[in-house]
C-alpha cells in the first residue's frame, strides 16, 4: 500500500487540529462548571477559551487573512478583559447591564472600526483589535450573567449556550473541510509571502 504523501499528512494534520481544539475548550467549559472558581482560576479557564473560539471562526472564515489582521484579533479576543480591573478596583460605576464592563460592548467595536477607517496606517491591526473584541462577546453572550451589547441602552444580551456551540462546530466543520480541500495550506496552496491574499479595502 502506498503510504500517503507529506501534502496528504500535512492536510490530515491541519484537518485534525481544529478538532483537538474544540476539545480543549469543551473540557475548559465542563471544568469551568463543576464548581466555583475564585476569580484568577476562573479566568485561567475563560481565556483561552475565548483564544480557542476566535482561532475556530478565524480558521473557518478568514485563514488567509493578512498576518497583521489575525493576530491582532487573537488579541483582542482576550486583550479585552483588561478592561475587568478597573471593575473590580471600582466596584459597578464602570458596569453595564448584566455586571461587565460597558466596552464589552458594540459600541466599542465601532469605535476600534471607526479608527481603522480613519488611521490607514494601522488599519488593519484596528479591524483584527474589532474583530477579536466581537469573536470574545460571542462568548460572553453565551456564558455568564450577559453582556451591555447595545450599551448606552439598557439590557443585558445572551444566547444559549447551545446557539454558541452549534457555532463553533459548524467553525470546526468548515475549517477542516477547508484544510482537506486545499492540502492543508491556508491560501489554498499558493504562496502568499511577501504578500497578504486578503486585506481591506483601502
Amino acid at each position: 500500500m502506498p503510504r500517503p504523501s507529506g501534502r496528504a499528512r500535512r492536510s490530515w494534520g491541519r484537518a485534525v487540529l481544529p478538532w483537538a481544539a474544540l476539545a480543549v475548550l469543551a473540557a475548559l467549559d465542563l471544568v469551568a462548571e463543576s464548581r466555583w472558581w475564585p476569580v484568577p482560576v476562573a479566568g485561567l479557564l475563560d481565556e483561552p477559551a475565548h483564544l480557542i473560539t476566535a482561532g475556530l471562526v478565524l480558521a473557518a472564515v478568514a485563514p488567509a487573512a493578512a498576518r497583521p489582521f489575525l493576530l491582532a484579533a487573537l488579541v483582542g479576543s482576550v486583550a479585552i478583559d483588561v478592561d475587568h480591573v478597573p471593575l473590580y478596583l471600582v466596584g459597578d460605576a464602570v458596569a453595564g447591564d448584566g455586571g461587565r464592563p460597558v466596552t464589552h460592548s458594540l459600541a466599542f467595536v465601532l469605535l476600534l472600526l471607526a479608527a481603522a477607517a480613519a488611521v490607514r496606517r494601522y488599519r488593519l491591526p484596528l479591524a483584527g483589535l474589532a474583530c477579536g473584541v466581537a469573536l470574545h462577546l460571542l462568548r460572553d453572550l453565551a456564558t455568564g450573567p450577559g453582556v451591555p451589547l447595545l450599551w448606552p441602552w439598557p439590557g443585558a444580551a445572551q444566547l444559549p449556550y447551545a446557539l454558541y456551540a452549534g457555532v463553533l462546530v459548524a467553525a470546526t466543520l468548515a475549517a477542516t473541510a477547508r484544510a482537506l480541500r486545499t492540502g492543508g495550506h491556508p491560501s489554498g496552496g499558493h504562496s502568499v509571502v511577501g504578500r497578504p491574499v486578503w486585506r481591506l479595502p483601502r
